[in-house]
């Protein structure tokens, strides 16, 4: 029966390990996005491998180049259930859309913000928190920090 394991590489070596396992045969997944031409690792150092425990020969792998070790907990390999690795796909296409909207504000940018309560007011972008932007408006004479969702606001 097929598993996925979690393999850990070598520093700044997963893609030269993703293209010696699968020269060897193996079924590998490297999630990662394309990001302004720049392959961008969702789990750096960390791959995932699809092994077969009673059909495949384990032991090339450690000895494969960019291959670090098995990540292990104890004496059992890291096994990653079928839904797990389905669920980072789907989050693959997700996270791309979320990297491009994170690259689009830079620290100092004048914002407009589009909707709700401060809608027409402008303000500067400060710095992202989670799915959101901190931005400072002036109110009163006074600059505060406010949090906006990013389809709220635009950059002028």
């Amino acid at each position: 029966m097929k598993n996925w394991y979690l393999i850990q590489s070598k520093f700044n070596q997963e893609k030269i390990a993703e293209k010696n396992l699968v020269n060897q045969g193996y079924t590998i997944y490297n999630p990662h996005i394309n990001l302004n031409n720049n392959s961008v690792a969702l789990f750096p150092r960390y791959l995932f491998i699809q092994l077969d425990n009673k059909a495949q020969n384990w032991s090339p792998i450690r000895s494969t180049k960019g291959v670090s070790n098995f990540v292990r907990f104890g004496l059992q390999f890291a096994k990653v259930p079928d839904f797990i690795i389905s669920l980072i796909k789907a989050q693959e296409n997700r996270s791309i859309k979320k990297m491009i909207d994170l690259s689009r504000f830079h620290k100092g940018d004048k914002l407009h913000i589009d909707q709700g309560i401060f809608k027409g007011c402008q303000g500067i972008f400060e710095r992202y928190e989670d799915d959101r932007v901190i931005a400072l408006l002036t109110i009163l004479n006074q600059p505060q920090k406010l949090s906006f969702k990013l389809d709220k606001i635009t950059v002028i």
